[in-house]
């Protein structure tokens, strides 16, 4: 009822007081910002306090004078409210602009309350600018809206505006607090964050739960009842989650999934979560964004406790794979798999990421000494190619090596370690990682001796027309298989080798050649990698070579027209839109 009730809204409660203590009130006044945060609630306290007729020093209104009262009964004569969402024709603005016609026969102002304004149709909008532009001097406008962006920019421009921006969550809580303590309603802190984070800045909606869940709690709330009735997962499935993951313990965690999702919550509800929960535990490694968090004191505690069990590496693999898994839902046809396919690479993120940095220190020794090329241990990297390449030096004839094992891993920007991938027609693919276990070692082959159909694996090979096109197979199979695109135009262009051992490669457009360009040099530097020699790689467009491979895929055939046509990818980017595989 008073201005020093705003909850959340200070700052705006400030500035109308002061506008009403210079008498420099606005004709129209425009509150913008989202649902249940105060815009019509600070409109009724506006309308009521200008026409007080004993307003006091605090420039709040007395509440007892014969206008306060009759507002108060909603009974007074001077502030009409309409409503746009039903009354949006220009018959109802028309109605209203009569009524401005005639001045209040008591109070100081007559008052028009409008609420969700954006409704108003275009022609309500032009029946009411020409009475927003030059209203009477006993006549003030107090729009609403949720959506701002929907008004017309000549009623913006008339209008006084006010934005009101979501109610944080401690503030949330310190309010429900003192409505506690005058009803005398016991209430536990945790039980009042959780109605606080479930209304999403908005205090009508945490008022609306409290009022319903202290009636069914008898005026009781507790953290088991508020949890129950707003369908919110407990914290504690996601420490208990957190502690499996740690320790590696693939049967349990899937068996935690399977309890959460039988309690109805859905899987990527159960990632979003998870998400958050290691967001908070990155934010507990440093105190200057500890006061991120908005939870409770108690709860800090134990995300502190086992922030200090989690390395920083961890966390934020583990979210780079929760994200990964929340843009992969949506188009999943087992959602399920997703998640816990999600959940077994985070449970073996801290064992991958200690099997590479061991091996980039036990294997940096012996790559000085016997490898042609000296490289260390990285992560593929899809936007920038796949290694980076370093000075070569003269091949040398190396020691003989223990023989490499079939079964080689290969690393992913999500840190999974996946077998090799075997191409059909007995053709084996080489990953780079089985070049760096096998030291990169060299073998000296006559150029007239046959290649055969497999390339030896972590074995130079003599670069003549078939290895040109095995290894650039090789390479293709390394492209990840988020780089679609990228996969596409491997297989439907291929080089060929000259007579001075030159790659030539032609593609149809200057988009297909740009694309190329930024993995060039990482397929250049495999080139080199696999064959000691120094390899030029000479890339063009031309528009009328074809293709050597048809597209049979929906996701080729789309990045084929988005090639061919450019307003296509526009269209798709502006527009949001995903292939729909079904």
């Amino acid at each position: 009822m008073r201005f020093s009730e705003m909850v959340g809204q200070e700052q705006v409660a400030t500035t109308l007081k002061n506008a009403i203590r210079t008498s420099q009130l606005a004709h129209s006044f425009l509150f913008c910002g989202p649902r249940g945060v105060g815009k019509t609630t600070a409109a009724r306290i506006l309308a009521k306090t200008v026409n007080c007729e004993n307003i006091g020093a605090d420039f709040e209104a007395c509440g007892t004078c014969d206008s306060c009262t009759a507002f108060q009964q909603n009974a007074s004569f001077n502030i009409h409210e309409l409503d746009a969402a039903s009354n949006n024709s220009v018959e109802d603005i028309r109605a209203l602009v009569d009524q401005v016609r005639f001045p209040p026969q008591t109070g100081k102002y007559k008052i028009y309350i409008i609420d969700e304004v954006h409704m108003l149709s275009s022609s309500a909008f032009n029946a009411f600018l020409k009475t927003l532009e030059e209203p009477p001097s006993y006549c003030k406008f107090i729009l609403a809206t949720t959506e701002k962006h929907k008004i017309l920019p000549t009623i913006l421009s008339r209008c006084q505006i006010f934005d009101f921006r979501r109610i944080g969550i401690e503030t949330i809580v310190q309010h429900l607090q003192h409505i506690c303590t005058i009803e005398k309603i016991e209430a536990e802190e945790e039980a009042l964050h959780i109605i606080a984070q479930k209304a999403d800045g908005g205090m009508r909606d945490a008022l609306s739960m409290f009022d319903r869940l202290s009636g069914f709690g008898n005026g009781k709330l507790t953290y088991a009842s508020v949890l129950e009735n707003l369908n919110v997962l407990d914290y504690d499935y996601f420490f208990k989650v957190t502690d499996t993951l740690l320790t590696e313990n693939v049967s349990l965690v899937f068996q935690l999934l399977d309890e959460i999702l039988k309690k109805g919550f859905e899987g990527d509800d159960f990632m979003l979560g998870l998400c958050e929960h290691f967001r908070n535990l990155l934010f507990c490694k440093d105190n200057a964004t500890l006061r991120l968090m908005e939870v409770s004191q108690q709860l800090k505690q134990k995300y502190h406790e086992q922030a200090t069990l989690a390395s920083a590496d961890f966390i934020i693999n583990c979210l780079n794979i929760g994200n990964q898994c929340d843009v992969q839902y949506k188009q999943s046809k087992n959602k399920r798999l997703t998640v816990e396919l999600a959940l077994v690479k985070m449970c073996y993120v801290n064992s991958l990421v200690a099997l590479d940095d061991a091996s980039g220190k036990k294997k940096a020794p012996e790559l000085k000494q016997a490898a042609p090329l000296e490289q260390k241990a990285v992560l593929m990297q899809p936007d920038t190619g796949f290694a980076k390449k370093q000075s070569p030096e003269s091949p040398q004839p190396p020691a003989p090596k223990p023989p490499v094992q079939d079964t080689v891993k290969e690393e992913s920007p999500s840190l999974i370690k996946t077998p090799p991938v075997t191409a059909t027609k007995g053709k084996k693919l080489l990953t780079l990682d089985a070049l760096k276990d096998a030291n990169l070692q060299t073998t000296s082959s006559p150029a007239d001796t046959p290649l055969e159909q497999n390339l030896p694996v972590g074995e130079m090979v003599v670069l003549n027309e078939d290895s040109a096109q095995l290894i650039w197979e090789e390479y293709a199979a390394r492209i990840p298989e988020e780089k679609r695109s990228l996969r596409t135009l491997f297989a439907r262009f291929k080089p060929v080798l000259n007579t001075q051992l030159q790659l030539e490669v032609k593609f149809q457009s200057e988009t297909q050649l740009a694309q190329f360009d930024e993995v060039k040099g990482g397929v250049k530097f495999y080139y080199e990698s696999r064959t000691g020699a120094v390899v030029d790689i000479l890339s063009s467009a031309d528009a009328t070579i074809q293709s050597t491979a048809k597209l049979y895929k929906p996701i080729d055939i789309l990045h084929h027209m988005m090639e061919k046509n450019p307003a296509i990818k526009k269209m798709q980017q502006e527009l949001g839109l995903e292939l729909d595989y079904d």
